[in-house]
Order: structure tokens, then C-alpha cells, then sequence
């Protein structure tokens, strides 16, 4: 008859506690230091080679259970069940996990030379226990397939809501996982980080957070009546046939209200986020105007690339025209100038001084009210 030494002494109780917070957490390893000589002999005649007290190693869950059910006769789930008293749950072996996680992406047509890095972290530190692995890989995997992956800003966005996820669980972290490791970014130590690869990945936080300022839209008459500006989300639809002037400054804005001008109008406000990108290529026609500096003039071009608008008093005759007396303005930085729908303007811009917008806004709300007076705004 065969004597198994008794899993329940003291020598072992650190081992079995990490060896259960391990499992909980489907880990593929563990780590161990023996607390005292009695302890360090007990261990290794278990896992079969000579530990060292004091000293730090490290074990292989998969190989934890081959050697408890050699030594003891049953697997580590049942050990450790036995001794809690509670549901260890049940030790994957890495190639095990990995087929469920590959399986997964394979099954939603998910591809590229990342996935195998992304299957290997997960199962190293997403913390999925072997229980919950077989029923999230699936979500997180039909998640990833809608992720924008690629390189350059996203075709569209989606709200994280619309995946299924919530932030904080341990299914979205596998998912903010799979976008750093196809992105090759960092996975985020912030909450500014976070947000930044989500919007990378095509995945807003939330659907009311992130707008854009708009004046006179249809559809929102009545608060352009109440001489109330409306910001719109990713939620909101844009009706067909919709002409717009764009501009970056919030002070454009508010001078057409106090003009009464009534034609519709779009703020960029220095940046296009993701509704701005979602909103204007479904304009029929945009008029783009920006500051006269190299943030400016990038934001120009990527709006006319996404609308396929027209430059409005962005040439280099412009520039020269607002020279004029009576203003402080800043120098221009350092940064390159480019302007595809004039070539003449960065040249134009060597005399050296940045125009921001809203120094401009009484020409640009005098444009619209004549525009609009020849072409009225649809009611």
C-alpha cells in the first residue's frame, strides 16, 4: 500500500495558497519562495527538484498538476478544493488555453502577425480563469474583429457600449490588450492612455462625450431660434444634402449668432475628433477655413481630403490681406508648412507670423450672411 504524504502540513501552506490564486486566475505560472528549510523539503519532494529557502522560483501550474497527481492522486483543482473548501476551478495546460483563444479569433476572421502575442499575454496575464476562457474568448474575439487594427485614422467609430463591453471587466482588458499588441503600443497605465487607444482601435468610451460644435443645422431649429448653438455626437444623424462652413474657432460661432447668420456651420474647435471625421464626408458641400499656422493648415487639408470641400479664404492672397495693423501675432514655429490647394501660401507665410482664426471672424461671419443671402439656408 501506497503512503502519500499529507497535502494539509504546515510545510506546504504557502504553496497550495499561491498555487490556488494561480489557478483562480488561469495563470500559467507561479511564483514560490520556500519560508523556511522545512517548508523548502517538503515542496521539493513534491515538485521533484531541490528548492533553496528564502529563495525565489518559479512553477509551472500545468507542471504543479502532473506532480500533485503523482504525489497525491488527484489533480491540483481537487487539492486545493479539498483544502479550501470551495471550487479552485480547473488547471489549463498553455497549449490547451491557446487553442481556445486561437480557435476564437480563427473562428471570427481575425488575422495578422500579432494574434500569436496577443494569445501568448493573454493566457500569461489577462487573469481569465480556465472557467470563464472558453466562454469569453468568443466575445472578445467577435470585439476584436470590429477594432480598427490598421495603420492611419479609423473609417468610422463605434461606442465601446456597442461591443459588449464594459470597462473594468476582465473582457474588455483582454480586448484593450489585443489593440496595444496590434497597434504595438504599450497597454495603457492612464486613463488618458486608455481613451487614446480605444479612439486608435475606432472605439469611443461613451456616445455623449465627444462632439462638435455646430450653428444652424437642420434639424435643429428650434434651438437655433433660441440662439442656442448644438453639439452634436456620434449618435446623431446627419440629414442628406447638407452644406456646411467649417471653421475651428468657437469665437466664428458666436459671432454668427449675434450676426443671425443662419447657414449651416461646423467647429472644429482646433482638432478633428472622431464625430467631426464621422460627420463630414456626409456633407454635400463644406467651405474649410482654419488658422493660418501649421496645425492649421494640416487640419485644412484633412478636412478637405475628408469632404472633398473647398478652401474658404485659405490662399496665400488671404494670408496677405490679414497683415493688417492692430494685431498682436505670434510667430510661427518651427514646424513645415503645407498647403496642397496653394502651393504659393507657405511661401506667402515666410513673412512669419501665425493668424489665428478667430482674428478673422468678422470676414468670415460677413462671407456667410452674404452667401446666405444669395443662397438662403433650407428651413
Amino acid at each position: 500500500m501506497t503512503t502519500h504524504p499529507d497535502p494539509g502540513r504546515p510545510e506546504f501552506a504557502v504553496l497550495w495558497r499561491q498555487a490556488r490564486t494561480a489557478v483562480a486566475r488561469g495563470q500559467v505560472k507561479l511564483g514560490y519562495k520556500a519560508p523556511d528549510p522545512a517548508a523548502a523539503s517538503a515542496v521539493s519532494a513534491v515538485i521533484g527538484r531541490e528548492l533553496t529557502a528564502g529563495i525565489g522560483t518559479t512553477i509551472v501550474v500545468a507542471d504543479l498538476d502532473s506532480r500533485v497527481r503523482a504525489v497525491f492522486s488527484c489533480g491540483l483543482g481537487e487539492l486545493l478544493s479539498s483544502l479550501f473548501g470551495e471550487s479552485a476551478g480547473s488547471v489549463v495546460a498553455p497549449a490547451e488555453a491557446d487553442d481556445i483563444l486561437g480557435a476564437a479569433v480563427a473562428a471570427a476572421g481575425v488575422s495578422g502577425g500579432w494574434v500569436a502575442a496577443w494569445v501568448d499575454q493573454a493566457r500569461r496575464y489577462a487573469k481569465i480563469s480556465p472557467a470563464e476562457l472558453a466562454e469569453v474568448a468568443p466575445r472578445a474575439a467577435a470585439a476584436i474583429a470590429r477594432l480598427h487594427l490598421g495603420e492611419g485614422a479609423p473609417a468610422e467609430w463605434i461606442v465601446l457600449s456597442d461591443l459588449g463591453l464594459v470597462r473594468g471587466t476582465r473582457l474588455a482588458g483582454l480586448v484593450l490588450r489585443a489593440a496595444a499588441v496590434a497597434h504595438g503600443a504599450a497597454l495603457p497605465k492612464s486613463t488618458v492612455d486608455e481613451r487614446r487607444l480605444w479612439e486608435r482601435s475606432g472605439v469611443l468610451l461613451d456616445a455623449v462625450s465627444t462632439t462638435v460644435l455646430t450653428w444652424g443645422f437642420p434639424g435643429c431649429e428650434a434651438r437655433t431660434d433660441a440662439g442656442l448653438p448644438t453639439h452634436l455626437t456620434i449618435r446623431d444623424t446627419i440629414p442628406a444634402g447638407v452644406s456646411a462652413f467649417v471653421c475651428t474657432s468657437p469665437v466664428v460661432v458666436d459671432n454668427c449668432i449675434a450676426a443671425g447668420v443662419r447657414y449651416p456651420v461646423i467647429c472644429l474647435s482646433g482638432h478633428l475628433n472622431p464625430v467631426a471625421r464621422t460627420i463630414l464626408p456626409k456633407l454635400h458641400t463644406a467651405h474649410i477655413h482654419s488658422d493660418f499656422d501649421a496645425h492649421g493648415l494640416l487640419i485644412t487639408h484633412q478636412a478637405l481630403t475628408l469632404t472633398n470641400g473647398t478652401p474658404w479664404r485659405m490662399s496665400a492672397d488671404d494670408y496677405r490681406a490679414a497683415l493688417t495693423p492692430g494685431h498682436d501675432l505670434l510667430a510661427l514655429g518651427p514646424d513645415p508648412l503645407t498647403a496642397p490647394w496653394d502651393p504659393t501660401l507657405p511661401e506667402a507665410m515666410r513673412a512669419g507670423w501665425a493668424i489665428p482664426e478667430h482674428i478673422l471672424a468678422p470676414t468670415l461671419v460677413a462671407d456667410l450672411l452674404t452667401f446666405q443671402g444669395e443662397r438662403p439656408a433650407p428651413r
